[in-house]
């Protein structure tokens, strides 16, 4: 280890770590499981869709943030980071999916403090079994919240008490940090998303990488559903980004197909709905 490792202050700055003391700090600076990875010009460091095992501290250097477009897949540059920043956090969290969400490269020479899945788990959960499988580990959903959330919702009127009640069985709640990615263009969609907490921004862009903003959500309100209607391509049209942290309950494709089998008025506002967005969105791409 170097000097500059012993500084508890290196990772203060780390809403992870947060609730973490200076002796706390220090032993995840000192622990063998972590340590100093360089990495030159145009190395990759993580790759988007890869399951994330670490996160990275960036000592020294630029890295730059990059997702693949809908448009063919090209790559797009979307953030730089410089020293004292950090990466890679959110695949390893409990309540989120365990693939990155973008691509990160080396700009300059690079110096990263590399920090194990294990250190981020105990920090968030307290103490892990390391005999157990920490790939994936999701917290219960809060039941009577999700269920005051979706009774209010016109979306889900056609649901019945006993539907409603087993509300744990067919939900998860997601909590996805600010600026992470929820949904990406042209994905299979699997799930339809109701904001709990927070607000995400729904964007698109063009092949010049030129991003426009089409709409904001916050609580009580819901997205993905399009890509989830019968008769459609399936794929995702449109970026979703958390503007700050965010909660998101997550319902799966066959019960939101449930809902819009029962309620024909819902289903045909819905197709309407997604026509304009089409041609909302193919108007911009074409520009």
């Amino acid at each position: 280890m170097t000097d500059e490792l012993n500084d508890p202050g290196i990772l203060r700055h780390i809403p992870i770590f947060n609730s973490l003391g200076d002796d706390e700090l220090r032993e995840i600076l000192k622990s063998s499981d972590n340590g100093i990875e360089e990495f030159a010009p145009k190395d990759v460091i993580i790759r988007e869709s890869e399951i994330g095992d670490c996160m990275y501290v960036l000592l020294e250097g630029t890295v730059e943030v990059s997702i693949r477009s809908g448009a063919g897949g090209r790559e797009i540059t979307v953030a730089t980071l410089r020293e004292g920043d950090f990466f890679g956090d959110a695949s390893l969290l409990p309540d989120n999916t365990d693939r990155r969400n973008a691509t990160v490269r080396a700009q300059h020479q690079c110096k990263l403090f590399r920090i194990d899945k294990k250190h981020v788990l105990v920090s968030v959960l307290g103490e892990v079994d390391e005999s157990e499988d920490i790939t994936v580990q999701h917290k219960p959903p809060v039941e009577n919240e999700t269920l005051e959330m979706l009774k209010g919702m016109r979306l889900f009127n056609s649901l019945n008490d006993e539907e409603l009640s087993k509300i744990g069985n067919w939900t998860e709640i997601l909590t996805v940090g600010p600026g992470d990615f929820v949904l990406k263009e042209s994905e299979e969609g699997d799930f339809l998303y109701v904001v709990l907490e927070g607000t995400v921004q729904i964007f698109t862009m063009d092949d010049h990488a030129k991003i426009t903003i089409l709409a904001e959500h916050t609580s009580g309100t819901y997205f993905g559903e399009q890509a989830l209607l019968p008769g459609g391509s399936g794929k995702r049209n449109a970026y979703v980004r958390s503007n700050d942290k965010v909660r998101l309950i997550q319902v799966p494709k066959e019960y939101f197909r449930l809902v819009i089998k029962r309620d024909s008025v819902l289903f045909e506002a819905l197709k309407k709905i997604g026509e304009a967005q089409k041609k909302e969105i193919d108007q911009i791409q074409s520009f």
